[in-house]
């Protein structure tokens, strides 16, 4: 019995990271308010978790705060097209 609550709470949690597309409500919009644009010469540090999100210039963008860095990079003419890949 404990092996099978075992290898069911570890199929649900595999399912959980990669199935990022999940994480997010449809509907929903990527916020970009706290992506300030940096100084020149200076990089943003971002995360590794993958959580796809499209963008309107037809590139996957790795997560929001890839995602928001480029929008703060293009002046707010990148826009969101959807989570996911594109």
């Amino acid at each position: 019995m404990r092996g099978t609550a075992f290898v069911l709470l570890l199929a649900l949690a595999l399912t959980t990271i990669f199935n990022a597309e999940c994480a997010k409500p449809r509907g929903q919009q990527v916020d970009c308010s706290k992506y300030k644009k940096l100084p020149p010469g200076e990089e943003r540090m971002c995360y590794e978790i993958y959580a796809p999100i499209c963008g309107s210039d037809g590139k996957t963008y790795g997560n929001d705060c890839f995602f928001c860095s480029e929008v703060v990079k293009t002046d707010h003419k990148l826009k969101f097209v959807h989570f996911g890949r594109c």
